[in-house]
């Protein structure tokens, strides 16, 4: 059941404040007065399925916020004085709009007399505009897919309005689980899917920009054919192939089997093409592959390019218009050099291995400083680059992810460096939020759609429908943790610079808080936790702390200190495993490559070891574990009568 939070006509006034209306002429619209409106909404009799919704869908709104009907007609009806037409109608004759170059997400908005108009561009603009103006004029919020806020008002007036808007970003994807399962909640973030498939009458997906699919060496050069045919797999540096490279891309039979399973994609589907490497599987290293990419940089990205480029040519033969994306990625994220990109060939560059703690033009980060050279690189051999971008720790899905305020601006860095499409990869594969799950799920819907959007506001908002009275706690709580996340990690002996494949030892280095950090942010959690909360505000509030007693874990920090005579660590981590199977956890990582089983992990270890036997780590690994135990054990029990006392005084 969706819970709305309706709010009175202050508060309704509070968001108007903010809405961005342009002078248009002299006339305040009364859309309603007291459950009554002299007001239809009128769209096109041939209106496409997503100018359908969007009528549907704002009459529904105005109902919620004013008590009015407001009757949805066709443009078959003779023009009235007072009419909200919602996309492309005949009513446009009376204040014509251009949309010659118009993009297909722009959303135009305004009044001419007493007519107001929710349009723009032709496959999405009137959905998109009906969704801002509820948004941006009405104060209307969609936190989560269960979690909306319709204001309520007795009196709905509008002055006049002139705006204009055309998203940067002209593909915006991501890839969360919870929300973002939801085709509704999708449409209202002006979303082009993934998580979500959205129909026509949601404004579908922009497939004419978008793939279905990536990594497809796999499906090109099935690894059922290594017996038969070796030569398509690559070979290693001593020249062995194996099934478990990335096809050998000077093959030219590999190069006809990539060929003919793009001209079969053509013949189904008006869509992008990936033709993408393998995840996580080195470039064959044979002579020829060796000396392709020698002469071109000294990157796999060239013999990969060369490929692609190649394809492209024979698919340009019969199909003028389709396009072939690759990914630039791992091994291939740095460009090639002496090549050029085809005009029907688009880059997709990925920002695996890059620092949420520093911008990504900081060049005292050398994985930014990396990733900022590469970025260039590719932007000077072409205009049509996507990124694929990393919100999300994929070795710790629940532990906290110091990325809440560097999103805005890595969105800005796209933006400011003319990326056309943007892939948002958060946590797909657990179905239960925890961390800050939702509210990163949020900020990137709006960071896709406006770079430049208040993104303190939107925290803010969130945050007091999500936590309540606990909302500025939690505010407090991320913005000390960001802050305080990087810095100096001594046990390394260097600065911290973190990616989201930060698990086991390399999260271990990569955070600098201190004890006195760690004892900051439990005394903002208890403060949190001592606030008067509704069952589901202390509910999601809990699934934060559990985030944070698991971050601590995996850094041996606070009540997890393995050098303290106060602490119990194996015994909080028994506890701290209990409780995230009770709040339903337990896939904690990409593939499931940690996740909880039925049986109690090893309490000695971090969690990406809990169920690995003893015998299989590595022996570095199984000696630290032996050092801390040892002196875990050893500083209780000689801390034992102090820790007694301590219990009797502090009862």
């Amino acid at each position: 059941m969706k819970k709305h939070v309706c709010l009175l006509l202050s508060l309704l006034l509070l968001f108007s404040a903010v809405s961005p209306a342009y002078a248009a002429g002299t006339d305040t619209l009364t859309l309603a007065s007291y459950g009554a409106t002299e007001y239809r909404i009128v769209t096109a009799e041939n209106a496409i399925p997503a100018e359908r919704t969007a009528a549907e869908t704002l009459a529904r709104y105005l109902r919620e916020i004013t008590g009015a009907s407001f009757p949805v007609v066709t443009d078959s009806e003779a023009p009235a004085e007072k009419e909200i037409a919602v996309g492309v109608t005949n009513r446009d004759a009376f204040s014509p709009t251009d949309r010659t170059n118009m993009d297909d997400d722009a959303v135009r908005i305004f009044t001419a007399g007493r007519r107001l108009y929710l349009t723009g561009g032709a496959a999405r603009g009137a959905l998109y505009a009906v969704y801002t103006f509820l948004e941006d004029w009405l104060g209307c919020r969609w936190f989560t897919h269960d979690l909306t806020l319709t204001p309520q008002t007795d009196v709905l007036t509008l002055e006049p309005v002139d705006y204009f808007y055309e998203p940067c970003f002209k593909l915006r994807q991501t890839y969360w689980m919870f929300s973002a399962m939801y085709a509704d909640y999708c449409a209202a973030h002006k979303l082009h899917g993934v998580m979500a498939y959205l129909p026509e009458e949601l404004g579908g997906g922009r497939y004419e920009m978008a793939v279905n699919s990536v990594h497809t060496m796999g499906q090109i050069v099935p690894q059922s054919l290594f017996g038969a045919h070796p030569e398509y797999f690559g070979a290693d540096a001593s020249g062995t192939r194996s099934p478990n490279l990335q096809p050998c891309l000077r093959n030219e039979e590999v190069f006809r089997r990539a060929v003919a399973y793009a001209m079969d994609y053509f013949s189904q589907y008006n869509a992008v093409l990936s033709v993408s490497q393998n995840d996580g599987m080195d470039f064959c290293q044979c002579d020829a592959c060796k000396a392709f990419n020698a002469a071109h940089g000294g990157t796999d990205s060239a013999a990969l390019l060369d490929f692609v480029n190649r394809v492209a040519a024979e698919v340009k033969k019969t199909y003028p218009e389709a396009k072939i994306e690759t990914l630039a990625y791992q091994n291939s994220q740095k460009p090639p050099a002496g090549l050029t990109v085809a005009d029907n060939v688009v880059i997709r560059l990925c920002a695996m291995n890059t620092c949420t703690l520093h911008a990504l033009d900081d060049p005292a980060c050398p994985p930014n400083a990396a990733f900022n050279a590469d970025f260039s690189g590719w932007a000077a051999l072409t205009d049509r680059l996507y990124i694929w971008d990393y919100s999300t720790n994929f070795q710790y899905y629940y532990a906290l992810y110091p990325n809440i305020t560097a999103l805005q601006g890595r969105y800005r860095y796209f933006r400011d460096r003319n990326v056309i499409a943007v892939f948002d990869h958060g946590c797909g594969e657990v179905a239960v939020p925890g961390e800050l799950h939702e509210l990163r799920t949020y900020l990137v819907l709006k960071l896709l759609w406006d770079p430049d959007t208040d993104i303190q506001r939107h925290i803010r908002e969130f945050c007091a429908a999500y936590y309540g009275a606990a909302a500025e706690d939690v505010i407090e709580f991320i913005g000390y943790f960001e802050a305080n996340a990087g810095g100096w990690n001594a046990r390394a002996v260097k600065q911290c610079h973190n990616s989201c494949q930060d698990g086991g030892i390399s999260l271990l280095n990569n955070t600098a808080l201190s004890s006195k950090d760690v004892k900051t942010l439990d005394a903002i959690a208890a403060r949190a936790q001592a606030r008067p909360l509704s069952a589901d505000e202390a509910h999601r509030l809990e699934g934060l702390l559990l985030s944070w007693r698991f971050f601590k874990n995996a850094t041996f920090a606070g009540e997890f200190s393995w050098y303290s005579g106060f602490t119990d660590p194996e015994a909080e981590t028994e506890r701290l495993v209990a409780d995230m199977r009770a709040y339903g956890w337990t896939c904690l990582s990409e593939n499931w490559g940690l996740y909880l089983h039925e049986e109690d992990p090893d309490a000695r270890m971090m969690p990406t070891f809990w169920y690995t036997d003893e015998s299989d780590l590595a022996a570095d690994v199984r000696r630290d574990m032996k050092i801390r135990v040892f002196f875990s054990r050893l500083l209780r029990a000689v801390c034992a009568p102090l820790r007694i006392l301590k219990e009797r005084l502090a009862a």
